[in-house]
């Protein structure tokens, strides 16, 4: 399957559509996710309703993101 790279200024971006495959998430989730995390898109965008988010700043937010670290593994209190 073919990917498209997209760069802004020499920096790898994201439409919202290619960070939700890159995540695994739908689109519509992806986007209720970018509302709350604190990447800002580039200035400029592919058209009025698809901005590009920088790559590497998506992916330090989305592993700084409560809950996505890993678990703890879990130990037996008694083992008999």
């Amino acid at each position: 399957m073919a990917t498209i790279k997209i760069t802004y200024d020499g920096k790898r971006a994201l439409t919202t559509s290619q960070a939700a495959q890159r995540y695994g998430m739908t689109p519509i989730t992806m986007r209720k996710i970018l509302s709350r995390i604190d990447v800002e898109p580039f200035p400029e965008s592919l058209d009025a309703r698809t901005p590009l988010y920088p790559a590497t700043d998506l992916d330090r937010a989305m592993r700084a993101r409560p809950g996505s670290g890993a678990r703890p593994r879990r130990t037996e209190r008694n083992p008999s």
